[in-house]
């Protein structure tokens, strides 16, 4: 999987204020009934045995692996003012709330 980081994001994630032994969690949840749905948030959380571990402009993040199935294999991690952090993949913006909680 190749994760790209925008300046804006970049930025964000530099100034981010992170708790000690804690790390970013790329995180998908199902949402929705017939029309199921995912929603990827960015989290901070505690590290898992089965975690892939993507690096990219030297920040890790973490993944399990059904995250790992549902994302593209080519993201791109932004960041907007009135959003928060958001995914986009090839197919366009994956526009399912993404945030730090």
């Amino acid at each position: 999987m190749n994760l790209k980081i925008t300046i804006m994001a970049l930025k964000q994630l530099r100034e981010l204020s992170r708790t000690e032994n804690k790390v970013l969690r790329i995180d998908a949840e199902m949402q929705g009934g017939c029309g199921t749905m995912m929603r990827f948030k960015l989290i901070e959380d505690e590290p898992r045995k089965s975690d892939i571990v993507i690096t990219a402009e030297g920040i890790e993040f973490y993944v399990d692996l059904f995250t790992k199935r549902n994302l593209d294999e080519e993201l791109t991690l932004d960041y907007d003012e009135s959003e928060g952090f958001l995914f986009e993949s090839e197919w366009g913006p994956m526009g399912l709330e993404c945030h730090l909680a």
